[in-house]
């Protein structure tokens, strides 16, 4: 079974586009296609709630430009910008790295820490992001590390020391189970950082690959009942 999936990157230029389709399609099953695009305008990265009111709209219009040519949509951001709306105007299957990374983590354990960039807008958004997704009993802490998410892959390995420090920080003092990596800038690094703090990694844009995938693959749909 083909699958054509599109990764909607939810900002105004491409310098995560073909690093990320690289990264996607290591992780995708041999018969997915993945198609990464941007929105041509808009913020640098969504880090805050005037960034995030931006992207909406845009992340709406580039996903219904775009829906007919696609098995599934997975928007890049773990804010989730658009998805919740694109899942009443798409009858396929629409998912953020968010909602489809706290799903896993619920399986793997019961109580989960993220890392994500240090923001108190970003992180109080993700706190209502699940909050509303209803993980909330589940969360342990968020732990922020001091790195813009433009500058994220500009040195690569002092990301993943900052990104593994707050982890074992997590783990051993607020007794996480599990960790999600709150940023899909840090997508790629879950392993590195699970080697060190001998716990599971949730990968956010992994995640939402795998789960699109599946939701694909079984014919599913979100319900009418809820987005009709």
């Amino acid at each position: 079974m083909n699958l054509k999936i599109l990764v909607i990157n939810p900002v105004g230029h491409g310098k995560w586009d073909q690093s990320d389709k690289e990264l996607f399609m290591k992780y995708a099953a041999p018969d997915t296609q993945i198609e990464v695009i941007n929105l041509g305008k808009g913020p640098k990265s969504v880090e805050t709630g005037r960034d995030f009111a931006e992207v909406l709209p845009l992340v709406i219009e580039k996903g219904l430009e775009y829906e007919k040519e696609f098995d599934a949509i997975i928007v890049n951001c773990f804010l989730d910008p658009g998805v919740d709306i694109l899942k009443t105007l798409v009858k396929k299957p629409v998912v953020g790295p968010c909602e489809a990374s706290l799903a896993i983590a619920s399986i793997l354990g019961w109580r989960f820490g993220i890392v994500t960039i240090y923001s108190n807008s970003a992180i109080s958004m993700i706190e209502d992001r699940i909050r509303m997704l209803g993980y909330s009993d589940r969360l342990i802490a968020i732990k922020g590390i001091d790195i813009p998410v433009i500058e994220l892959d500009k040195d690569i390995e002092r990301t993943k020391r900052a990104v593994i420090n707050c982890s074992r920080t997590l783990v051993k003092e607020y007794r996480a189970e599990v960790i999600i990596l709150g940023c899909t800038g840090l997508a790629g690094i879950s392993k590195d950082v699970e080697r060190e703090i001998h716990a599971p990694v949730v990968d956010p844009a992994i995640a939402a690959l795998k789960v699109a995938e599946a939701l694909v693959r079984m014919g599913l749909v979100h319900s009418i009942l809820r987005y009709g």
